[in-house]
């Protein structure tokens, strides 16, 4: 174990110096949307996050509570082995318009000095979130150029990279708000209408605007590895193939949730779109919400995710994006796949995938299933629920409806 951990980590070293880093082959792969509370320089906080296979933080320009932003990245990557991959959050579609953010004032000024914000055709503003303040901006080929002729998805990729990416070694440029269309009905070609966002036209040319930046990205900073918070499965022709990742927000748990509203046959559908429309290594966030005591939401949520080759990601109710939430699960170490992704159920309504260590049971359904097992696994070993992970032989599994569970090969 400790050769592969070597080769894994070397691997990974490898990869990000000279380009994007692979995933790791082996199981389970954890990741953290920590963008919440910046308390980055906590060394308990660190060292939970360095548990992680990747996290996406959320520094702001003038972060020094303790000492800089570098220092905290390789202080997780020291603690993790190397076995980590770190991210930074960016936004392209909105921006704060308060003065006394001086985190983001010199984008507030190029923002009204250009007059890049959104508005409609009687000249007022547009706000799609409200609830922070900010305001929607036209990053469209439809804005006006600066004088060094960049619209805005050159000039914040530049702003950016200048204040975070090139100070700071991290793997993962994080795009927030990677919509399929706008949220918002502003005149963004300036014909005096306002536009819908249910027209195709405009549809693609707002996808285009994300698009543009990702690629001033690639030009000033090759080998960063670019993940969109993507609304959907990237297969618009903008967006196809653009990304080396994914974070799937809320797929389970929350009551907007794919899962929720469609069933999870359509959130897997989902899962399994998006890793397809990323580029290698198609580092695809399966992200839940729920309370860290629900134990069957969290098995089915994590088993599911099993099921193909992504990331889970856990956002407990009470943390949010703020903190690390642990499983006994993620003690176990499967190990590599010994079976591809499966795209039809096992036996009786579960689904099922193999691992070198273990294998991974879904009941998708509204109702239990029993189903049998061949001989030679046994249920995990665990404090959080004893009454299901006691050590015992499984030779027959019982699943309530909507449950999963991993088990021990002996």
């Amino acid at each position: 174990m400790k050769v592969l951990r070597f080769l894994v980590c070397f691997t990974l070293a490898a990869a990000c110096a000279h380009g994007a880093p692979p995933a790791d082959p082996t199981f389970p792969r954890l990741m953290g949307m920590n963008i919440g509370a910046k308390n980055y320089d906590d060394p308990d906080y660190q060292r939970q996050l360095a548990r992680l296979n990747v996290v996406v933080l959320g520094f702001y320009k003038g972060w020094k509570p303790a000492y800089g932003i570098e220092q905290v990245v390789r202080n997780l990557r020291k603690l993790s082995g190397g076995n980590i991959l770190v991210g930074q959050y960016t936004v392209l579609n909105e921006c704060v318009d308060n003065p006394k953010n001086t985190a983001n004032l010199d984008v507030q000024v190029k923002l009204h000095e250009m007059n890049w914000w959104a508005r409609k055709a009687d000249g007022s503003r547009v706000q799609w979130t409200a609830q922070y303040h900010a305001w929607d901006i036209n990053f469209t080929a439809w804005s006006k150029p600066d004088s060094q002729g960049l619209r805005y998805p050159q000039w914040l990729a530049e702003r950016d990279d200048r204040v975070m990416f090139k100070p700071v070694p991290f793997d993962i440029w994080y795009c927030d708000n990677v919509m399929a269309r706008p949220r918002v009905s502003p005149d963004w070609d300036g014909d005096g209408k306002d536009d819908s966002p249910k027209d195709p036209a405009i549809a693609a040319v707002y996808r285009a605007g994300h698009r543009a930046e990702w690629s001033h990205i690639r030009k000033i900073h090759p080998g960063l590895a670019l993940m969109g918070n993507a609304d959907g499965d990237l297969s618009d022709q903008e967006y196809t193939g653009q990304l080396e990742g994914a974070f799937l927000e809320g797929l389970m748990g929350k009551g907007w949730s794919i899962e929720k509203q469609k069933g999870w046959t359509a959130a897997m559908q989902r899962y399994r779109a998006a890793r397809a429309n990323t580029r290698a290594p198609h580092l695809v966030g399966f992200n839940v919400h729920g309370s860290s005591s629900d134990l069957r939401f969290f098995r089915y949520a994590f088993a599911s995710c099993l099921l193909d080759d992504g990331y889970f990601s856990f956002s407990a109710s009470d943390k949010g994006y703020s903190g690390v939430t642990w499983f006994d699960e993620f003690d176990f170490k499967l190990g590599a796949a010994v079976s591809k992704p499966p795209t039809a159920e096992w036996k009786n309504g579960v689904w099922r995938r193999d691992f070198k260590n273990g294998i991974v049971l879904v009941n998708p359904t509204q109702g239990p299933i029993t189903v049998n097992l061949e001989s030679g696994f046994v249920y995990l070993r665990g404090a959080q629920a004893p009454d299901v992970n006691n050590g015992a032989a499984a030779t027959s599994v019982e699943l309530a409806a909507k449950d999963g569970i991993v088990l021990r090969r002996q």
